[in-house]
């Protein structure tokens, strides 16, 4: 049997296939390395993994993408965490970048770009990823992303820089204040999912609120302008985009594309399914 899994910093979709057939799909949190600790990932893998699986025993191969998986340390790290558990198992690491570059494009060139709780972009050829952008994670990066979303949100609204009606009611639904925010961001864990948790909300108002039209615009256009803007000959690429936030804001990509003159390709809201299809006939 093989595990086909992608994982983001809030969640990992997995895939158990035998005999090219899917047998089992199930989600855990996600399993980014420089969030998570070898114990804290061993501990989802012993816990929630193997109960989908008969034996650890009976998976031969592992192919993971994950975030935070881009170097080959982190992806030695990861490795040797996956044979701990799964000791007679082939264990494939590989970035997550390269998952949804092979999930949107298949054997075909475009530029394939992550917006999910956090954002990242490359160039794909149909085979391998030939040009790259930095990716700085929720603090220094994370252009167009939740947690970059909802770290402008949390900004404006301790500096009341939106409609007093908006603030009111993001008080009131989420029970914020100064003390709380603070507290979320600067001293409890995985303060980027905290900050991405409120695009659901961004979500349901959107439509009737100039403010946060202008808000996903903005985070949008930033993320051309750091990013995809600054591939060579990026205009003759398509754009292909995975991640949540991409699938559910995608008309709000549409017009940041026609402001750049740039085409938009695929959006999907996840890989998994492209990556079951290209490894389960391996």
């Amino acid at each position: 049997m093989k595990l086909i899994a992608d994982s983001g910093s809030t969640k990992t979709d997995w895939r158990l296939i035998a005999n090219s057939e899917v047998i089992a799909s199930f989600q855990t949190e996600g399993l980014n390395p420089f969030f998570k600790s070898r114990e804290e990932i061993v501990k989802v893998l012993e816990t929630e993994v193997v109960l989908m699986v008969s034996t650890p025993a009976s998976v031969l191969e592992i192919n993971f993408y994950g975030a935070g998986c881009s170097s080959n340390e982190k992806k030695e790290e990861l490795k040797q965490v996956f044979q701990s558990v799964f000791k007679d198992a082939i264990i494939n690491i590989a970035h997550d970048l390269l998952g949804a570059a092979i999930a949107l494009c298949g054997n075909d060139s475009g530029i394939v770009a992550i917006l999910g709780t956090g954002s990242n972009s490359c160039v794909f050829d149909g085979s391998k990823i030939i040009e790259e952008q930095n990716s700085l994670g929720y603090i220094l990066g994370d252009e167009g992303a939740g947690s970059n979303i909802g770290k402008q949100l949390m900004i404006d609204f301790l500096y009341q820089n939106m409609p007093a009606h908006i603030h009111q009611s993001l008080k009131e639904e989420f029970n914020l204040s100064k003390e709380i925010i603070l507290d979320k961001v600067y001293k409890e864990p995985l303060p980027n999912r905290f900050l991405a948790s409120f695009l659901k909300w961004v979500g349901e108002h959107i439509d009737e609120e100039d403010y946060l039209q202008t808000l996903v615009l903005g985070a949008f256009d930033n993320f051309f302008k750091t990013h995809l803007i600054n591939y060579s000959n990026y205009r003759e690429y398509s754009i292909n985009i995975v991640g949540s936030v991409g699938y559910f804001f995608k008309e709000y990509l549409h017009i940041i594309a026609f402001k750049y003159e740039v085409k938009i390709g695929k959006i999907i809201k996840a890989p998994i399914d492209g990556l079951v299809d290209y490894h389960k006939d391996e």
